[in-house]
């Protein structure tokens, strides 16, 4: 590691009632814009730890060229505080290191797609033949029944859509490496919402269904349901064959294909009600977890 963070790190481990405190205080006061020498290097790596309170977050990073050598620690973040809704240990983090007068933090951080560390040997990128996309204008219209359909949830399980009947039920799709934070990361922040929003009434289920089956195992969804803290009772992540999943996303209207190592695909959320019809559908990103809950009791009580 190069001097000026030795020195601060040094200082950390010699004096640690003293920053305790400047780290409490940091967290009710604005803090001082940096100078006009601060030094900044971008970051990447994998956070390991989040502590909201502290407004702190660990990461395994990598090289910081000119900077620091890859290693594991904490830094502070001096960011928009809804940031920490979205930071998940696992998932991919770039940020910027600003470096001002011995001082050091975060800022415009993002959140670049879930880790999982059952990806180990999984190639980058999946032979685009292998990708099933599904059919345009085949969804199903508000007050029709959905069809019914069989997926793999994270424990390995079947799971028929009809299994479900006499509780309403939101869907929505996304795969765990996406790297846009506005896109799949936002969505399962509003489903976690939403879940808790659900388990403190009682009732209603969740779907997240995976528009990168290939990739997406049940080990894989296992993994990122366990980082969200999702009850599997309530909270479903299912995959399956291609083609399959394919066939159900047609059905909500949910377009994907692969692009340049990613998958782009149509953002959605869905409520269907206990009789197995569609009772409402958000398309893009203008929901929030309240209003599906609203839609949720509304479908319940007919």
């Amino acid at each position: 590691m190069k001097s000026p963070l030795r020195a601060v790190l040094l200082l950390l481990l010699v004096v640690p009632l003293l920053v305790c405190s400047k780290r409490e205080t940091a967290g009710t006061a604005k803090a001082p814009a940096p100078s006009t020498t601060a030094q900044r290097y971008d970051v990447r790596g994998i956070i390991r730890g989040v502590d909201a309170a502290k407004r702190e977050v660990t990461v395994e990073h990598e090289e910081i060229p000119g900077y620091m050598d890859a290693m594991t620690m904490s830094f502070p973040v001096r960011d928009d505080p809804q940031v920490f809704e979205i930071l998940r240990a696992g998932d991919r983090l770039e940020a910027k290191l600003v470096v001002d007068d011995g001082d050091y933090w975060l800022e415009k951080v993002l959140t670049k797609g879930f880790v999982a560390t059952t990806e180990a040997g999984t190639p980058a990128a999946l032979p685009t033949a292998r990708v099933v996309t599904p059919e345009p204008n085949r969804g199903v219209a508000v007050g029709d029944p959905i069809p019914d359909f069989a997926l793999t949830d994270q424990t390995g399980r079947t799971l028929r859509l009809s299994e479900l009947r006499g509780e309403p039920v939101a869907v929505t799709f996304i795969y765990t490496r996406c790297p846009i934070a506005t896109a799949c990361p936002l969505t399962t922040t509003r489903f976690a919402k939403l879940d808790s929003l659900l388990k403190a009434k009682g009732f209603g289920k969740l779907l997240t269904i995976t528009v990168e089956p290939e990739r997406d195992t049940p080990k894989v969804l296992a993994e990122y349901a366990s980082h969200l803290g999702a009850d599997p009772a309530r909270w479903k992540f299912l995959t399956g064959e291609p083609k399959a999943v394919a066939e159900v996303a047609s059905r909500f209207g949910v377009i994907y294909y692969p692009d340049k190592g990613q998958i782009v695909h149509a953002q959605a959320v869905a409520v269907v009600d206990p009789a197995g019809r569609l009772a409402t559908i958000y398309y893009g990103d203008n929901w929030d977890a309240e209003a599906v809950f609203r839609d949720l009791e509304k479908a319940r009580k007919g």
